[in-house]
């Protein structure tokens, strides 16, 4: 009976360690659709570390939330001069309102294929890699 609970004990903690890593730590996305090829096609798989969110470069791959997770290549950082929608803007580096200038609320340009879109640090989950699996 005891090594029955020390079974159960053990696997309830290797469960609830797995789901805090997950939602706090690292988690996998799928690519649900191939815009982002050759980088990244429709079924790839990416780790996201959620930990990394201090500095992204060009070329990053990265997580982000608009009303769902979407995939997206970092092609313009805080302080590039972009043309969006035909008009010119600098990327910010800090926050717009004047109480706080936060350097949190930098904007970025994500490529997703056909489509650019100015994400706030915020809204990126995490910088993704891709998983690779051999044998196929």
């Amino acid at each position: 009976m005891r090594n029955a609970i020390k079974f159960i004990l053990a696997v309830a903690t290797a469960i609830i360690l797995m789901l805090v890593v997950r939602a706090y730590a690292f988690t996998i996305y799928k690519v649900s659709n191939s815009n982002l090829n050759p980088v990244l096609k429709k079924n790839d798989r990416v780790l996201v570390n959620k930990l990394d969110r201090a500095r992204f470069l060009r070329g990053d791959i990265v997580v982000f939330s608009a009303d769902s997770s979407y995939v997206g290549v970092v092609s313009g950082v805080p302080g590039d001069t972009v043309t969006f929608d035909s008009t010119t803007y600098v990327l910010p580096e800090r926050c717009g309102c004047q109480e706080c200038q936060c350097k949190e609320r930098a904007v970025f340009l994500i490529w997703q294929g056909k489509e650019r879109a100015l994400i706030h640090k915020d809204d990126i989950i995490g910088k993704a890699y891709k998983l690779t699996l051999t044998g196929k």
